[in-house]
């Protein structure tokens, strides 16, 4: 269905939108995948800020800036998935996936077995 370092376009109950979320795969139950939010504005710990263009998929934002926070791992069943109309609309590359998973090892917003998964994940993309 979704792979890690998809770029996923799906209404968020969490922000009550429509948002942008990176695909870190399936948790450890095989139905339930997870998720980073993707935004346009930053403000919060665990906010990694690129560039517009970087993240393949992602619309200009309004800010310039495209940022993908490490500040909650959003887990979603593949039902809900199809409920709230998941999209696929881009994936990251082996690059970005080694930028991000530099700055997850950095960050402290995120548990250390949260860290530990999202890393695994995105270090998979390069491997």
């Amino acid at each position: 269905m979704y792979e890690v370092g998809d770029v996923v376009r799906f209404h968020s109950p969490i922000a009550g939108k429509e948002k942008f979320h990176l695909c870190l795969g399936c948790t450890e139950n095989e139905t339930i995948f997870a998720f980073l939010f993707l935004n346009s504005g930053t403000g919060y710990k665990g906010d990694c800020v690129l560039d517009d263009g970087q993240i393949v998929g992602l619309p200009t934002s309004p800010t310039g800036k495209s940022v993908v926070s490490f500040s909650l791992v959003v887990r979603m069943r593949e039902d809900k998935l199809a409920m709230f109309g998941a999209t696929k609309v881009g994936a990251i590359d082996a690059h970005l996936a080694g930028e991000l998973a530099a700055f997850a090892k950095s960050t402290r917003s995120l548990t250390r077995q949260e860290q530990a998964f999202v890393v695994a994940a995105l270090e998979s993309l390069f491997a």
